[in-house]
């Protein structure tokens, strides 16, 4: 099967919304049948390699009860903000209203006519500010720091409006044409991988896209050269993660949204303490305050040795080109450290990511291997490289950022270190020379068998199939 394999013609608009995207998901997996051996709340708890069984044992828990499973092959899909957390302030939990994270959303909560804070001023709080504004009696959103609001990426295929919604007569056209859908897609992906010069610093592209973003984000706050120094960021766009934000900076201009970068003292009762001295009365708070992005997990999780995970990336999380991780056999990862959530199509590199794993369990199936486990060696390497030209791009500016750990200085370890074409070219191919490969038995080439090959042995199958012409 192709991937993407399930293109849709009918969304409503260029930026869908979020209930819009997980009915399309839900619609895809019934197609499928992709849920068939899908077990929905079993938590792994404890896992442990078998180097002699060549096998990981899981412990599961679920509905109050433990067991015990195992694979041959384990995968990490849990992705690099799964692990939400409440921020660290004092008296945050002392709060006597309503307080959720952004991770954690109440769906069924009215937040109508309320007395609102959002802390925070990442993708979820940009985009989740100006929905609440529209209808709190009053929303502060407290931040702390400046961050760039950005054109719509991609935003160049719809004359760089704000989103643009399709019309009846567009949709017809994609369904009834799969090469017209095709073409807009292909249009959306080459614009967006074409537009990397932007996060190499002092490029002509990011030199254009400062000047261009900062009056574009003046624009939209109608002006207000204050507000507008509060919010514009002093270094390079893209430091931290690209942000459209359709409606964020327009909030501002609303008589019932204010904007505090004064740092918090402590959460009252009854609402927040700023530095500055000022008591915001609040009836909710909203805190948008991330992940945990360590990429350790939240269980033992103990390869050779019985080396934990947690310890390994204890301090750096250094993995192999984002998917696996030395001393640690037969375990892949989609999205692990270094991966390309920067720049390019975060769906277009899972599906990339989905067949290099596909290959290796192919080649371990088909070759009686035991296991394979990147080398420590060709690890180190990769990091090596990937510190040294990271200077070069944006994500390694002087911005703070998840994408840094949540520091201002040090390694970039949730960013591939380059552009989403060059990670699709790195995984294209296994590279068996960067493993340490272990097979079942003492010669490598006894999963030949009897020396034939399985279709010689298929009923009416085409022995001649390798003739094309």
């Amino acid at each position: 099967m192709e991937v993407p394999f399930e293109p849709n013609p009918d969304w409503t608009s260029f930026y869908a919304s979020g209930a819009e995207i997980q009915a399309y998901f839900t619609r895809t997996v019934k197609k499928y049948n992709l849920d068939r051996d899908v077990k929905l709340s079993h938590e792994i708890v404890h896992a442990q390699f078998d180097k002699r069984e060549g096998i990981w044992n899981l412990r599961v828990s679920h509905s109050g009860d433990v067991f015990d499973d195992w694979c041959n092959v384990l995968v990490s899909a849990t992705g690099f903000l799964s692990h939400w957390k409440w921020p660290n302030i004092p008296g945050l939990h002392e709060f006597k209203g309503v307080k959720v994270h952004s991770a954690a959303w109440d769906e069924d909560f009215d937040y109508n006519g309320k007395k609102v804070a959002v802390i925070g001023n990442g993708s979820s709080a940009i985009q989740i500010m100006p929905e609440v504004a529209k209808s709190a009696t009053h929303l502060v959103n407290l931040i702390r720091s400046p961050t760039w609001i950005t054109p719509g990426l991609g935003s160049a295929v719809i004359g760089g409006d704000v989103n643009r919604v399709y019309s009846e007569e567009e949709k017809r056209r994609f369904r009834e044409d799969p090469g017209e859908l095709n073409r807009h897609r292909k249009e959306i992906q080459h614009g967006s991988n074409k537009a990397f010069g932007l996060f190499v610093k002092n490029s002509e592209a990011q030199k254009a896209a400062f000047k261009s973003t900062s009056r574009m984000m003046l624009d939209r706050l109608g002006g207000d050269k204050e507000v507008a120094a509060k919010l514009t960021p002093t270094w390079e766009v893209g430091c931290r993660r690209a942000t459209p934000g359709p409606g964020y900076l327009e909030a501002f201009t609303q008589s019932n949204v204010s904007l505090s970068t004064s740092p918090i003292s402590l959460v009252t009762p009854s609402g927040i303490l700023t530095e500055d001295g000022t008591h915001h009365a609040l009836d909710i708070i909203i805190c948008a305050t991330g992940f945990d992005v360590s990429h350790r997990p939240p269980f033992p999780l103990l390869g050779l040795n019985h080396l934990d995970l947690r310890d390994y990336w204890k301090d750096e999380p250094l993995g192999y080109l984002s998917v696996a991780c030395p001393q640690f056999p037969n375990l892949f990862f989609y999205s692990g450290p270094n991966a390309p959530v920067g720049h390019g199509s975060l769906m277009a590199a899972l599906s990339w990511i989905t067949r290099y794993i596909s290959r290796w369990l192919r080649k371990i199936a088909s070759e009686d291997i035991l296991f394979v486990v990147p080398t420590s060696e060709a690890t180190e390497e990769f990091n090596v490289y990937g510190d040294e030209i990271m200077e070069r791009f944006v994500w390694s500016g002087g911005c703070r950022s998840w994408y840094k750990n949540g520091r201002v200085d040090g390694r970039v370890t949730a960013v591939w270190q380059g552009s989403a074409i060059s990670f699709k070219e790195v995984i294209g191919d296994l590279r068996p020379e960067d493993f340490r490969i272990v097979w079942r038995t003492g010669n490598r080439w006894r999963w030949m068998g009897d020396g034939r090959a399985r279709i010689e042995r298929m009923e009416g199958a085409d022995l001649a199939w390798y003739l094309k012409k």
